[in-house]
């Protein structure tokens, strides 16, 4: 599987949990986007990171590895700030949110190999919960805009972090991972 450039929007503002910085929340030790970040590197060409006027204290992070890169976004209105980037990047691209943990690691490149296969022109990841479909926050891009299409996964997968009722099923579910580094 080929490589895909990938972008993690991490410019929101975290009504939900209290803090823009939720990516930044301690799960086994490491911040949460660093977890991300270790999970694409596998997957991705080079990785963004989209973070907002509100987030910008942590480029910090760009500067410690050569496959990141942080830009600016005005975190004002996710779907302006989604099609500005769709609009600059190549496709197939890989976006996601920056507030997943990954629970089961082969999820994302299941994903993307069963996505790229697809004839729709977005393909977003979608969690089984109870029967229905959550989305989560993680699509790849063929075009920035026409058909689109879910592909689920079960919800023991991957968590999307919102609100501390998900940290704590996070924190409850996880067995830390060991990276050599």
């Amino acid at each position: 599987m080929d490589k895909l450039p990938c972008i993690i929007l991490a410019g929101g503002k975290g009504s939900r949990f209290g803090t823009v910085l939720k990516f930044l929340i301690n799960i086994c030790g490491r911040p949460l986007l660093i977890e991300l970040i270790n999970d694409l590197k596998n997957i991705c060409k080079y990785i963004v990171i989209a973070l907002s006027k509100r987030t910008t204290r942590v480029s910090h992070i760009c500067r410690e590895d050569y496959l990141l890169d942080c830009i600016e976004t005005s975190g004002e209105d996710y779907v302006k700030d989604l099609n500005i980037l769709l609009k600059i990047f190549p496709k197939p691209l890989l976006v996601t949110a920056a507030d997943i943990y990954v629970i089961y690691k082969n999820v994302l490149e299941d994903f993307i190999r069963r996505a790229i296969e697809m004839r729709e022109d977005i393909i977003t990841l979608a969690l089984n919960v109870n029967g229905t479909e959550k989305l989560v926050g993680i699509a790849l891009f063929k075009n920035a805009q026409g058909s689109w299409r879910n592909i689920s996964y079960p919800e023991s997968y991957l968590l999307d972090i919102d609100d501390f009722d998900d940290l704590k099923k996070v924190k409850n579910m996880v067995i830390c991972r060991n990276y050599n580094r």
